[in-house]
């Protein structure tokens, strides 16, 4: 009976941190869509899945040397800054990303060939000290 009690328990804590952690990732992709978006960018899409990926934030944005530029941006936000939301962007995570861009392009017929596309990631890490977090901005270089 104990037993049974404690596997209970412990799935119920799972299940709550679950939703807790997704709360806290909802309130990290808006904070990071309104960073953007004082940045210049134009959002054209948000949480694009397919069954290979999620890209959390899809825009438009004016570079420098390339001009008008499809950007896929990967969100990731943590409670303390030390690195793991940069880690969280693997090799297989950036493999997912391409899938995804690909799947975006092809379904808004966007050439590819003849449009500039970048990959970004943005951190946001909850600052207990200041109501506004810390964001770090990146562009994640492809080979």
């Amino acid at each position: 009976m104990v037993l049974y009690y404690t596997e209970m328990t412990n799935t119920l804590l799972r299940i709550m941190k679950k939703t807790q952690n997704k709360q806290v990732g909802k309130w990290g992709e808006e904070k990071a869509a309104l960073f953007l978006l004082e940045k210049g960018y134009n959002i054209i899409a948000k949480n694009f899945s397919t069954r290979f990926a999620e890209i959390d934030i899809i825009a438009w944005h004016k570079k420098q040397h390339f001009g008008k530029t499809l950007c896929f941006i990967e969100v990731k936000t943590r409670s303390k800054k030390d690195g793991s939301a940069e880690r969280a962007v693997n090799k297989q995570k950036l493999s997912h990303m391409y899938k995804g861009a690909y799947a975006f392009c092809l379904k808004k017929q966007i050439c590819i060939d003849a449009t500039p596309i970048q990959f970004e990631h943005v951190s946001i890490y909850k600052n207990k000290m200041k109501q506004e977090p810390d964001i770090v901005h990146y562009i994640i270089p492809t080979i």
